[in-house]
């Protein structure tokens, strides 16, 4: 039996009622842009949230009852199940109480706001389109859909082709439940332009092919506003705030003067849109609404890069006089000093002398060694699986020497979680049939296992400890602008409060996993916008 399909879409009446209900956080809710919609001044940001993890659930849940009520998800978001995360959680919240109450939901659809976006072809997608794309009876033809698949790299392509448009609107609607996608973003449509200047092709028709791509989808959005499956649209891209002359940069100014016409406005077969500098009668009334890029304490190009209208403007003061929405991602992830800073505050927890973790490492190194040339050998496994577990247990050879030279906690937790740990347990598993029968071997690799708990303890607390030296920094930076009375707040409190102040910047986008976050990001509103914050940001030294 089908999911209940949640009606309706977010109003501005609705979106008013919900802020109202939040009489401590009123004055920081914004208009995004010219939708008249009532947004939260941070969103729930739902990349790496998934539906099928219980801490993502109460997060959100939580805090849609502490007062976000804007959700911002993608349909490559773990998959399609960020997605699906929003629809059981809004499934929730929503639906009527059981009997004999009768009572309505927490919320009503039209006091949430829900913004997906589309372009990445990744994990299920790539594997469907893949093999449709490499059939020989596909349609490649000039402008046919998988004639325009940007093959970024292998396992990651793009796509903001109609076609495609179309068909992830309907999987994001399915995913959620949903009957209306209040905002549609085309998802870092850069990748274009980044894929055809790395194969030669000059820059200037990149730019032209570029911008006429994102014209035509917008083209094509205009239609899903018209049968109700949008409500209104815009661009994701991480490239809004370069400098003008980058070649990636997606020109904000160029992309509003040749945005589409309302489809109430075009009969037969009149012109879609007006031509790049000539904006014509019907200039800005599109549906075209909303823009999102990232912004933090060390990428301040979209405040700070006058890149827009012959240098004269930013991204925000543009997108501020125009009346679009914009909606600020990445406000706690920065790449700054060629790494990645997470901007929250650390514990501090002891560990040995660096000398002493060298020798766990080396001692790892070793064993390594004792169990491959000597239990390894003894034990049945077919070519395939002794070669790979060979190549798996190798942490002591990778980390030896080179453990205490990472540029940040944020690349030693990647390195953890996403090789280390993965290779390990695979290696593990493809002994784990063999060794049970032999308790020689199985001692062996039960010492292997603790050696490797303990040493991955003491590198991850030494880590921490410099990443706690690096946020106190960071603190001492911003106190040095902010007034004393912001003195007391969390790292991601000071950041966000930062962004929010900033006038023009409709949400600002986090990542709240868990009721820490929740509570952390929530609490952090009660601080008064600063003002002439941005000021503070050409001050700001860091």
């Amino acid at each position: 039996m089908p999911d209940r399909i949640i009606s309706g879409f977010a109003t501005s009446e609705g979106t008013a009622r919900f802020k109202d209900r939040f009489p401590e956080l009123t004055t920081d809710f914004n208009l995004l842009g010219r939708t008249e919609l009532w947004c939260s001044p941070v969103g729930f940001g739902t990349y790496r949230c998934d539906e099928r993890v219980a801490e993502h659930i109460a997060a959100l849940t939580k805090a849609i009852r502490m007062g976000a009520n804007l959700i911002d998800t993608s349909a490559n978001y773990a998959n399609g199940n960020a997605e699906r995360l929003i629809g059981k959680v809004l499934k929730g919240l929503t639906s009527p109480q059981p009997s004999p109450s009768k009572v309505e939901g927490e919320i009503r659809r039209d006091e949430i706001i829900i913004v997906s976006k589309g372009g990445y072809i990744q994990g299920e997608n790539y594997e469907r389109i893949s093999k449709i794309a490499d059939d020989e009876n596909t349609d490649l033809s000039s402008g046919s859909e998988y004639s325009e698949l940007v093959r970024y790299s292998n396992g990651l392509w793009h796509s903001i082709h109609p076609d495609f448009l179309k068909d992830q609107i309907t999987r994001s609607l399915e995913r959620m439940n949903l009957e209306t996608i209040d905002i549609y973003l085309l998802h870092n449509p850069e990748y274009y332009i980044q894929s055809a200047i790395r194969e030669g092709i000059p820059e200037d028709e990149a730019r032209e092919t570029y911008e006429f791509r994102i014209q035509k989808a917008f083209v094509y959005l205009e239609t899903e506003v018209q049968s109700g499956r949008i409500q209104w649209y815009g661009i994701s891209s991480n490239t809004f705030g370069k400098p003008e002359d980058a070649i990636d940069r997606t020109a904000l100014e160029k992309i509003w003067k040749a945005s589409p016409l309302p489809l109430s406005r075009i009969t037969g077969r009149g012109v879609l849109a007006p031509s790049p500098g000539n904006p014509g009668e019907g200039w800005g009334e599109g549906h075209f609404a909303i823009i999102q890029f990232p912004m933090n304490l060390y990428e301040r190009g979209g405040l700070l890069e006058k890149n827009q209208e012959k240098s004269t403007k930013s991204v925000i003061e543009f997108a501020r006089e125009k009346d679009l929405g914009a909606l600020i991602n990445r406000p706690l992830n920065a790449f700054g000093n060629n790494t990645l800073i997470r901007l929250a505050d650390y514990p501090v927890r002891e560990f040995p002398p660096v000398t002493e973790i060298s020798e766990l490492i080396h001692d790892l190194k070793l064993q390594e060694e004792e169990f491959k040339n000597g239990p390894l050998k003894d034990i049945s496994l077919n070519p395939q699986a002794y070669d790979a577990v060979k190549k798996l247990l190798a942490v002591g050879e990778w980390l030896d020497g080179k453990w205490e030279h990472l540029p940040s906690f944020e690349e030693w937790r990647d390195l953890l979680y996403t090789v280390i740990k993965p290779r390990i347990q695979y290696a593990f598993d493809l002994l784990q049939n063999t060794v049970k029968a032999d308790p020689t071997v199985f001692q062996s690799l039960q010492e292997y296992a603790e050696s490797i708990d303990i040493a991955m303890e003491h590198i991850t607390n030494f880590y921490l400890t410099k990443a706690n030296d690096r946020s106190l920094g960071i603190h001492k930076a911003l106190d040095e602008v902010l007034r004393s009375e912001y003195s007391e707040l969390s790292l991601s409190q000071k950041s966000i409060l930062m962004l929010r102040s900033i006038k023009g910047v409709s949400s600002i986008l986090v990542g709240m996993r868990s009721d820490e976050y929740v509570d952390d990001v929530i609490y952090g509103l009660q601080a008064k916008k600063i003002e002439g914050v941005e000021d503070l940001w050409k001050r700001l030294e860091l």
